[in-house]
């Protein structure tokens, strides 16, 4: 059970290490325009919507380790192209690959952890997003410290070679048996009130991905007026915040919390603290930043644990990748919605108003049924 949290937290690390600041390379060391760095994560984002039930599909038909192990050779090569050349065209291709890898490896690594967990109580999904977030947390930190002293291109290359030595992990991974449903039994699955309820209320909650993706680091760099370092520390001080909440909140589910009261104190936790963010005093900003950490780690327990108490095992990989189509699909129209937004209004404007939709989802939390379980297979 340990070597799927590890690899999970050492992926994170080096994905956070970089990817946080690319906005910063991309204008600064490449001299890429707006409208470019724009075109490359609007990309992004599609590809990830394209893919995500694809790659859930093919974690169910083929053997899960083997698309994780692929993943982080589309990774590792992938960030060392983008190391290497400055040219639009050519980076825009390299950073397509590294998109594919990026959503590859979270939806196979998903895949597995629901394959192989028996406990579906939530805390094996807590100890498994907390270890993803001291990943992120270190890998921040890191990722602060040596863009401020370091040259970014030694640090890509860097990166590059560390997620080809997480292939180590490819031999103690462990083995799941694929199998193959029709299309239509997973339309069968996912059609269903609760599963569409489930979904639609995710893609919602999500939405205020859209606003950091646009809006954070710009707010604590302009708004705040946070250097690098700065940056770092206080973005792994949140992912540090979730880490913990997700354990603890898989245990207080464990020892028989009920998940509904852990939806409504995260939905609280995180509208509030998006709100109380964007006050201009760093350690205020920063004290509300880790109150929206605490409320997105409990809910990110409670997408794990719906997700497994929803679908049967043998077809969960595609079924988990349509929730994460969910996820994505809110994340994306976010940031078409709150980009223009922090332009126009300040690049806290988006946070508090997402933050305030993140409020509005507790009446829906309230009449959800939680306690929904898979209905037998009916196709093969």
């Amino acid at each position: 059970m340990l070597v799927i949290p590890g690899l999970s937290a050492l992926a994170a690390l080096a994905i956070s290490t970089v990817h946080f600041f690319m906005p910063v390379y991309l204008k600064g060391k490449l001299g890429f325009s707006g409208q470019q760095i724009g075109l490359l994560y609007g990309a992004l984002s599609v590809t990830t919507l394209i893919t995500a039930f694809p790659f859930g599909l093919a974690s169910d038909r083929l053997k899960a380790r083997d698309l994780v192990a692929l993943a982080l050779l589309l990774l590792g090569g992938a960030i060392y192209l983008q190391a290497q050349v400055s040219h639009f065209t050519v980076y825009f291709l390299a950073f397509l690959i590294y998109g594919l890898g990026l959503n590859l490896f979270r939806i196979a690594l998903d895949a597995l952890l629901f394959k192989t967990v028996s406990e579906r109580t939530g805390k094996s999904f807590g100890i498994f997003n907390g270890s993803r977030m001291a990943g992120f947390t270190l890998g921040g930190i890191l990722g602060g410290v040596l863009l401020d002293r370091l040259d970014f291109v030694f640090t890509l290359k860097t990166v590059a070679g560390f997620y080809l030595l997480l292939l180590a992990f490819y031999p103690w991974l462990p083995r799941t048996t694929p199998v193959r449903f029709r299309i239509i039994t997973y339309q069968e699955d996912f059609v269903r009130r609760p599963v569409v309820f489930f979904a639609l209320w995710l893609l919602l909650f999500y939405l205020h991905w859209g606003a950091e993706f646009t809006s954070y680091g710009l707010f604590l760099r302009k708004s705040l007026g946070l250097s690098l370092t700065g940056m770092g520390l206080y973005m792994s001080a949140e992912f540090a915040t979730v880490g913990l909440a997700s354990v603890g909140g898989g245990l207080l589910l464990h020892r028989g919390l009920a998940i509904e009261h852990l939806a409504l104190a995260g939905l609280f936790a995180s509208g509030v603290g998006h709100i109380g963010m964007v006050w201009p005093q760093v350690p205020i900003s920063l004290a509300f930043r880790l109150v929206h950490g605490l409320g997105d780690g409990f809910i990110a327990v409670v997408s794990y644990v719906g997700i497994a108490r929803l679908f049967r095992i043998e077809r969960i990989g595609g079924n988990a990748g349509l929730i994460t189509f969910s996820i994505m699909l809110g994340s994306f129209i976010g940031s078409l919605i709150f980009g223009p937004l922090g332009e126009r209004y300040g690049y806290g404007t988006p946070l508090a108003i997402s933050g305030l939709i993140t409020l509005g989802l507790i009446p829906l939390a309230l009449i959800y049924r939680w306690h929904t379980s898979p209905e037998p297979s009916r196709r093969g």
